[in-house]
């Protein structure tokens, strides 16, 4: 056995989004977002469950704090409701809104532990999917609007800001339907995720003009292609993938601009988008870190529609399969590193900024569960989290996906990401036994690992 030593200015934490714990739907004033209205379309959710309680952190924030400070984490991210602050997306902010956020931050503080807003994590105000939605160029002023409401509201005390988190979901939920608003318009759909990336450099510079005094940058979701075989359709199809999914958001925010080739291929089917003056250098404005979200990798085949990307999650001969059915691939964290630092360049702080697993673990309320898969998969994570720093990345943080068991988008509640567990009758958390060892871990800053063990 040898160890990876993580220095104590590294950032252990873990992560949520509001939409998926927060509940309290339509309290005090808040407005629908598109995943309140989707998830109220028949079929559209695993057995359509809503998530209007949810883990109702809304009403249990400070409870919730304490659960952390008892983990021992030292920064907490989470996500801003939009439509809680703004219920019409524009105009006229939602005070209790502001305020349950306001309160969130203050007790985060109070605890030592360091707050990370981010400010679009898919819950679009349904107000403003009614206007247009994110392929309105509009969505780019809204989002401006949003953002300067927030760094007014918490800049002072926030010391971590992220515009957007994975929009690669835009191309779910306006092409291909399997998320909200559960549009089947791949044109539409493209000119969402840019006009959101737009939307990210008129954050950027919102942030830069406000009294804000952290950091801000962008979250990208990096599942690296492998092809299946050595063939030269297969290799086409790895590329295909990567530019329709990561590549797509790293090549205008680090590279200069879109893959030519790719508008190219856009163009031929019909899903091509509109690039006004001036948007590329909106979208490449200089950021302060970049965040990755890293769960494993795909296999690539030149007989797999690229754009459906989860049929490409199907196992493969040879692949280390977790009782979940996803590949246990954790050299993956490496990889997403590599990509931004030697592929585009990138030299800036990094992140990790979501990595875990839902476990099949069964267990009752107020019991430990035993996920000791989850241990082994964070573990094999880190190492190669700690082999990238030792090679001179500079990988800042680690953020564990996730706080607790959550409303998993459209897969309902069948999924449990969390280091605590959540009764769905009574909302009682419970830590898992990864929850212990993610605190020992913190306390002690080094991973007992086992040589070439995440391979």
């Amino acid at each position: 056995m040898t160890s990876a030593r993580f220095p104590d200015d590294f950032v252990f934490g873990t992560a949520t989004s509001a939409f998926q714990i927060e509940g309290g739907w339509d309290a005090d004033g808040k407005g629908p977002s598109i995943w309140d209205t989707f998830s109220r379309r028949p079929g559209a959710i695993w057995q359509d469950q809503r998530a209007d309680v949810s883990c109702d952190h809304y009403h249990r924030s400070a409870e919730d704090v304490r659960l952390l400070s008892s983990i021992g984490v030292d920064a907490y991210r989470f996500s801003i409701s939009w439509p809680r602050v703004l219920p019409e997306g524009t105009g006229r902010p939602n005070p209790a809104g502001l305020a349950f956020y306001d309160r969130l931050v203050d007790d985060l503080l109070a605890a030592g532990i360091a707050p990370s807003a981010t400010l679009f994590h898919w819950d679009l105000p349904q107000a403003l999917e009614d206007r247009g939605g994110w392929p309105s160029r509009d969505s780019i002023d809204w989002f401006g609007e949003y953002a300067g409401l927030m760094f007014d509201s918490l800049g002072d005390r926030v010391p971590q800001w992220s515009t957007l988190n994975e929009p690669i979901a835009l191309w779910v939920g306006y092409g291909l339907g399997g998320f909200a608003p559960g549009r089947t318009d791949r044109a539409a759909a493209h000119q969402a995720m840019h006009n959101a990336l737009v939307a990210h450099g008129r954050a950027v510079d919102v942030f830069r003009a406000s009294r804000a005094t952290g950091e801000i940058g962008i979250v990208i979701d990096v599942w690296k292609r492998h092809p299946a075989t050595d063939h030269p359709d297969d290799a086409a199809a790895a590329l295909r993938g990567e530019q329709d999914g990561f590549r797509f958001f790293f090549d205008p925010l680090f590279a200069g601009g879109y893959d030519e080739a790719m508008l190219a291929r856009f163009d031929a089917q019909g899903s091509g988008f509109q690039i006004a003056d001036g948007d590329l250098e909106q979208i490449a404005r200089p950021i302060d870190f970049v965040g990755l979200n890293v769960y494993s990798r795909i296999i690539a085949r030149a007989d797999q529609e690229v754009d459906e990307w989860w049929k490409a999650l199907e196992q493969h001969p040879g692949g280390n399969y977790l009782a979940n059915g996803m590949e246990f691939y954790p050299r993956a964290a490496y990889d997403a590193i590599r990509i931004v630092t030697d592929e585009y360049g990138v030299d800036l702080p990094i992140f990790i900024t979501e990595n875990g697993m839902s476990d099949t673990v069964q267990t009752s309320a107020g019991e430990t569960a035993d996920d000791d898969e989850r241990i082994r998969y964070v573990s094999g994570f880190l190492e190669w989290i700690a082999r990238a720093r030792a090679e001179g990345a500079d990988v800042r943080g680690y953020y564990l996906w996730s706080l607790m068991d959550n409303f998993e988008w459209a897969a309902g509640y069948s999924q449990r990401f969390g280091i605590v567990h959540v009764d769905w009758d009574t909302l009682e958390r419970t830590p898992k036994r990864s929850a212990y060892w993610y605190r020992d871990l913190i306390a002690s800053r080094s991973l007992p690992v086992e040589s070439e063990a995440s391979t």
